[in-house]
């Protein structure tokens, strides 16, 4: 018996209906096809489509699809064709046809002074300028969201994709979500270093540099009012932002964005837990991955920049839960409890802070729960981070409590640095380079610290130079950590000077460690961040005895990999 479904497929089965299009799935090609017959969809091919992503349909997507076929029935096909995934049938526009850009909305400014054009437009026949003004379409903006759902994602999960594109499609005039967009994009081109890469990473479309997505978020931020027009969408363009001038080393801009989103967080309620109480269960966990990834991405960045931290640790707010949907990864809860401890540390009383520093200290020795990690990237970061927090509290005790030579408690001891960076090794000995500068300067700035504080104990406590517990005395360690951060891709020279000169000191060859982070936002302040007033504090503490503060804390920090 004939089926009353058509089953031959369309010419070119690599066209993906208009259901199958904004729910970003793949599609047999048939009319109707497998999926709109299973959901009793309209299944109609009334534009072009494209690749594939995240599998829906969520809420929002039904009505999205609804009303996308509603306007190209009314004739706005011209329009969202800008919109449209290229599709690589025989039939399929060439590069050089498919818009990169789409008209704005009516009224607003085109400043022609903060646009560039992309990177690499190598095209003689890049179509003419348009006398509206311009923007980047979704469809040129698809590739890059992809990337941040596939490898950003579970450092930032705090973007639903598939909602922000479907909005995207079936508003077309809402600044905001392409402000927040364009923000992503420019994050993700920067983190995961997709410039760099050879060749164009988006079929059918011309490669956009971070620069001009950058701009594109400035100018649809001031668009849609986002200073006044406060919302947690406008608070995660100000968050991406931040993301993107770290990670080009504009240190003074990151910070004043990340001030900028935990003020909007303020003023929505973020840190109240009043604010959580009337939501369900998914727009709550949300809610709560936006404040957990403010709350530890600003002390990573306080105590990297030495600024006072603006979010409060609140203690009555809602549990973060994996609800073991996709929305959260277990690295990132466990991420949120080392930032927690540190924090409970930090801030301890100076009665009880040489107890508080010995408990954290124990909780982040035990990197158990980071070995058990499946994902080699979550693995890298985890491990890292935890190694990073013992040093950073061994410095902070340098300026609460004293230290001795012959401490027979390790954390408050002058070898305790060579323990952390024999640690490190040992973790990191077993993922492979990508896994590391996947998390771009954070992880960079993490070995350095650990680097850093060993090459300035084996300086001035130089007695420490022959312990070898490990089989591995401090001069092999120090040598196998230069030679890691030299092989990093990116860098900072002023650092590289610092450390270069340090090993030399030390007379440890290294090969030129050409690559390293940026910590500061000027090149006196790296070098002068990287020299350390702690080598004073242990030359003295040789001559004299116990240690005396010398490294002040201000408010308090941490470090994350926003970056991560």
């Amino acid at each position: 018996m004939q089926s009353s479904r058509n089953t031959a497929p369309r010419k070119g089965t690599r066209k993906a209906c208009d259901p199958c299009s904004v729910r970003k799935v793949r599609c047999d090609g048939s009319q109707p096809c497998a999926r709109c017959l299973a959901a009793s969809w309209d299944c109609t091919y009334l534009k072009t489509h494209g690749k594939s992503g995240p599998k829906g349909p969520r809420r929002t997507t039904e009505a999205a699809i609804k009303k996308l076929q509603h306007r190209i029935r009314a004739g706005t096909t011209d329009r969202l064709r800008s919109d449209s995934e290229a599709s690589y049938d025989d039939d399929s526009p060439t590069t050089t046809q498919f818009p990169l850009l789409e008209p704005l909305p009516p009224g607003l400014e085109f400043q022609s002074d903060v646009m560039a054009w992309p990177d690499a437009i190598t095209s003689p026949t890049f179509p003419s300028p348009r006398q509206d003004p311009e923007r980047i379409s979704t469809s040129s903006m698809s590739h890059y969201l992809e990337v941040y759902q596939a490898r950003g994602y579970a450092i930032w999960p705090v973007v639903d994709t598939e909602a922000l594109v479907a909005r995207l499609l079936t508003n077309p005039d809402d600044m905001e979500a392409y402000g927040v967009a364009t923000a992503i994009c420019a994050s993700t081109i920067s983190q995961f270093r997709i410039e760099s890469e050879p060749g164009s990473p988006v079929e059918g479309h011309f490669r956009i540099s971070s620069g001009f997505f950058e701009a594109e978020a400035k100018r649809a931020r001031e668009a849609s009012d986002h200073l006044e027009q406060v919302t947690a969408w406008s608070l995660l363009s100000s968050f991406f932002l931040h993301v993107y001038s770290a990670n080009i080393g504009r240190m003074t801009a990151s910070t004043v964005f990340l001030g900028e989103a935990i003020t909007k967080a303020h003023i929505i309620g973020f840190h109240r837990a009043s604010y959580y109480e009337a939501m369900d269960t998914d727009q709550r966990q949300h809610n709560l991955r936006i404040y957990w990834l403010l709350f530890i991405t600003e002390r990573a960045h306080s105590i990297q920049h030495d600024v006072p931290t603006m979010l409060k640790r609140t203690l009555d707010l809602p549990v973060l839960e994996n609800l073991n949907d996709g929305s959260i990864t277990p690295a990132f809860i466990q991420l949120c409890n080392l930032f927690n401890i540190l924090d409970v540390t930090i801030t301890a009383d100076p009665n009880s802070v040489r107890n508080a520093l010995t408990l954290a200290q124990q909780q982040l020795s035990d990197d158990e729960s980071a070995r058990g990690l499946q994902n080699e990237l979550q693995r890298a970061d985890i491990s890292m981070t935890q190694q990073w927090m013992r040093i950073f509290l061994w410095q902070h005790a340098l300026s609460v409590t004293n230290l001795r030579n012959n401490n027979e408690s390790d954390e408050f001891s002058f070898s305790f640095p060579a323990k952390v960076a024999h640690s490190v090794l040992n973790n990191l000995g077993n993922l492979s380079r990508e896994s590391l500068e996947a998390h771009g300067p954070g992880m960079e700035s993490k070995l350095f610290d650990v680097a850093n504080s060993l090459a300035d104990v084996m300086i001035f406590v130089p007695t420490i130079n022959q312990d070898s517990h490990f089989s591995l005395g401090p001069r092999d360690l120090m040598h196998s950590l230069g030679s890691l951060l030299a092989s990093f891709r990116g860098g900072n020279p002023a650092v590289i000077k610092v450390l270069q000169e340090k090993l030399t000191m030390l007379g440890l060859a290294v090969s030129s460690p050409q690559k390293l982070i940026d910590l500061s936002s000027s090149e006196d302040e790296n070098e002068e961040r990287a020299r350390s007033p702690m080598g004073a504090a242990w030359a003295e503490a040789t001559m004299y005895g116990p240690i005396t503060p010398m490294v002040p804390v201000q408010g308090f920090a941490g470090p994350f990999d926003t970056q991560m």
